[in-house]
């Protein structure tokens, strides 16, 4: 080792240069190769919600008023974008959850590069989104990826000292924070990263400064204009407030929380290899960058209210961590930099920087690369492509029954002939399907609440006006338990399938019922003969065309 090191000093740029330079090319061919296979990834049950009710804006209805979900509007926007340009896939939300990340690591690259070198821009960029891909296919291409990167091109060009502050760059951030609070509405605290920017600009005259702060609150409230305006004028204003702020927080809230999720949850996060590695880089500048206030201040601000996110929700979820990543790289970033890049440090620093770097690398591409090497060998080699779904696995839910479940119901079904799901699966999307309810999924019928009754009484009105050909049980809303049981204190609903319901057939926890009356092939049902004629059924519960190429499957059959 002494005489590695004693090497090392006679050409102290070989580890800043030689060896960063082959571990950024690596990962960043380990980074391609998964970016291509991520278009092939399942939906999980979440993406299946949130595409579900996204399609509610491209057939004409609204979320919360036509398909019921949390979340607020903007989280179903890009789901209902990519299925406008590419019809019901599942591979068009990661085409676009990679063009998102594209720009994203653009702008972390250039703001990183700025305060560093151009190779930890890079690093950092790469680190982020390799660290998101890492949380797995379940948790990935959902909103909080979005939020985070909303947030990375918010606030990552006002980290530099050098950085003029112009209104139209001010505006652009409360713009993209504003859509990360319309996700959910605490990331509206996001914007206290701005703010610190402006007010650390002590050479700015006070006009000036207040037509910056007028210039951010602007872009911040034109996001709220649009969506508030566009839903009050639709009508569904009331139904917006009441599924996405008042359920939340008279039900859901107090659901999996408590000190034993937070300290689990809390723990797991920093026993995370590559947080691990990370962490006391970031120690490191705080400590030497106390004296630049311009440069800490602002990524230290951005962590906080991460942070602080994270707790408001007290679940603790892998993907309610991503907004923490970027700032908490970037300041590791800048402890690394400041211990061997701007001074010539011994080269023994500057070689356990490099090593920890490649370390946290390995750490954030294991899970990457084990999902190259799966669609490797499943596709490449055995050329299983029921395999290779069947691989997908979270809790109960199952990707390749959930995708079989989906065609089984397209084929036995015409495009008018309506399915509901007691349970919290992929089927109204994949399946391209009618639900005469607007309940996407279990969870708002089963969990005791204020709202629950009147919940019922909706759901089970709809479903005996319009009983759908296919009534299918499957998981529970957490995904641990069949949601059937969650049924035995529903009696309506209980009665309505036992007595209008047979078994048809059974794929894995999936059990898919057909109505007694459509059995032996009679193609219409109470709901495909009301459909048009009665305005009580809205256009969003039914979808305008049928997809041949519904899943990426289709495609990788002919490789």
């Amino acid at each position: 080792m002494k005489k590695f090191i004693a090497a090392v000093e006679v050409n102290p740029k070989w580890p800043a240069d030689a060896l960063a330079a082959w571990a950024l090319a690596s990962i960043g061919v380990c980074t391609a190769f998964y970016a291509a296979i991520s278009l092939t990834l399942p939906f999980g049950w979440d993406h299946n919600i949130i595409a579900s009710v996204g399609s509610s804006y491209v057939n004409g209805g609204l979320p919360f008023v036509d398909s019921w979900d949390i979340k607020g509007p903007a989280a179903y926007l890009p789901f209902a974008l990519t299925q406008f340009l590419f019809g019901s896939t599942m591979w068009g939300v990661r085409l676009l959850d990679l063009l998102i990340w594209a720009v994203a690591g653009i702008a972390l690259h250039r703001g990183v590069s700025k305060l560093t070198t151009w190779r930890i821009g890079v690093g950092v960029a790469l680190a982020t989104y390799l660290w998101i891909a890492s949380a797995g296919w379940f948790f990935t291409a959902a909103p909080e990826s979005w939020v985070t990167a909303s947030c990375i091109l918010a606030i990552v060009p006002l980290l530099s000292p050098n950085t003029n502050l112009k209104p139209t760059l001010l505006a652009f951030s409360g713009f993209l924070i504003s859509f990360a609070g319309l996700v959910k509405p605490f990331y509206f605290a996001f914007g206290l990263a701005p703010l610190t920017a402006l007010v650390l600009l002590s050479e700015l005259s006070l006009p000036h400064r207040a037509k910056l702060a007028l210039a951010l609150a602007g872009g911040a409230a034109l996001p709220l204009a649009l969506i508030g305006g566009y839903f009050a004028i639709r009508g569904g204003l009331s139904q917006a407030v009441e599924a996405h702020m008042l359920y939340p927080l008279s039900t859901y809230v107090d659901v999996t929380s408590g000190w034993s999720t937070t300290i689990h949850g809390v723990v797991a996060f920093l026993k995370e290899p590559a947080i691990f590695i990370v962490a006391p880089f970031v120690l490191v500048a705080i400590w030497l960058y106390r004296s630049q206030l311009r440069i800490l201040a602002i990524p230290l601000v951005w962590l906080s209210v991460a942070l602080i996110c994270v707790a408001v929700q007290g679940k603790y979820w892998v993907y309610h961590w991503f907004p923490v990543y970027p700032p908490l790289f970037i300041l590791g970033a800048l402890g690394a930099f400041a211990l061997a890049g701007p001074e010539r440090r011994p080269a023994a620093v500057s070689l356990i920087v490099v090593l920890c770097s490649t370390l946290m690398f390995a750490a954030v591409v294991k899970h990457p690369l084990s999902d190259v090497a799966k669609f490797a060998y499943y596709c490449g080699l055995k050329r299983d492509l029921q395999g290779y779904y069947a691989s997908f696995n979270f809790r109960l839910y199952n990707a390749a029954d959930e995708i079989a479940a989906a065609r089984y119901i397209a084929a036995h079904t015409t495009s008018q002939q309506g399915v509901f799901i007691w349970g919290s699966d992929a089927l109204y999307y994949l399946a391209n399907r009618p639900n005469p309810s607007r309940f996407t999924f279990v969870m708002p019928l089963t969990l005791p609440g204020p709202y629950r009754a009147a919940y019922r009484a909706e759901a089970i009105s709809e479903l005996m006006a319009h009983p759908p050909t296919y009534f299918v049980t499957g998981i529970a809303w957490d995904g641990l338990s069949k949601a059937e049981a969650a049924m035995t204190d529903f009696t309506a609903m209980a009665n309505f399938l036992s007595q209008n319901y047979t078994l048809e057939k059974s794929i894995g926890v999936l059990d898919l019922y057909r109505r007694r009356d459509n059995i032996g092939g009679a193609e219409s049902d109470a709901l495909s003969q009301t459909v048009g004629a009665n305005p009580g059924v809205s256009n969003a519960r039914r979808p305008t065309r049928i997809q041949s190429n519904l899943y990426v499957s289709d495609w990788c059959d002919t490789v």
